[in-house]
């Protein structure tokens, strides 16, 4: 005879997002010329990851708030989360006008430059040249397209959520702030029988 259990069972975006960009970016070191097919979605996980490990901020700290997160932040952005987060956690040190969170705010603008995927049309003037290198081609994410640049950005987000992460832990004992900041489990589960 079938038992039941009722579970608990959280599943940590955040992880899953960052392994996706550490595996992309172990990709990209691999090849004699890293292209921009594993950069630019090795970034873009990342950023991704930074919003996710926010959203999971949210949900600890402010779990009312959270559940109808997306009526509270309509038309914000990422920094008014942070804005509510940090009203929780009085010790943390947001220093927004430097890295690490300066970093994160243009990775924010390339978020949206990919997200929202319009194209980049320009014209300029060029000396026409036979092999066709008169034309450009640069697009306004190029300077991100480089491994040392995905490194760096992403050194900046893991510092900014361990720093976030840190604070936390003075606050709540959720499980997960166990871990460092993208280091933990995929997900945790607990099951109670109720038969």
């Amino acid at each position: 005879m079938a038992r039941s259990v009722s579970v608990n069972e959280e599943i940590y975006t955040h992880e899953y997002l960052w392994r996706s960009s550490s595996l992309l970016l172990e990709k990209a070191r691999a090849e004699e010329k890293p292209s921009y097919k594993l950069l630019l979605p090795s970034l873009l996980m990342g950023f991704l990851a930074f919003e996710a490990f926010v959203n999971f901020c949210g949900f600890v700290l402010l779990p009312k708030l959270w559940k109808e997160e997306k009526k509270h932040f309509k038309g914000k952005g990422i920094k008014e989360k942070l804005e509510e987060l940090v009203k929780k956690l009085p010790s943390f040190s947001w220093q927004k006008d430097r890295r690490p969170y300066q970093r994160i705010k243009m990775l924010e603008a390339f978020r949206d430059i990919v997200a929202h995927g319009k194209v980049l049309a320009k014209q300029y003037v060029a000396e026409q040249k036979k092999d066709g290198s008169h034309f450009q081609f640069k697009h306004t994410w190029d300077r991100f397209m480089s491994v040392d640049a995905v490194e760096a950005a992403r050194a900046d987000i893991k510092s900014f959520c361990q720093s976030l992460l840190v604070e936390m832990r003075k606050v709540s004992d959720h499980p997960h702030l166990i871990s460092n900041a993208f280091e933990g489990p995929l997900a945790s589960a607990s099951g109670l029988g109720i038969d």
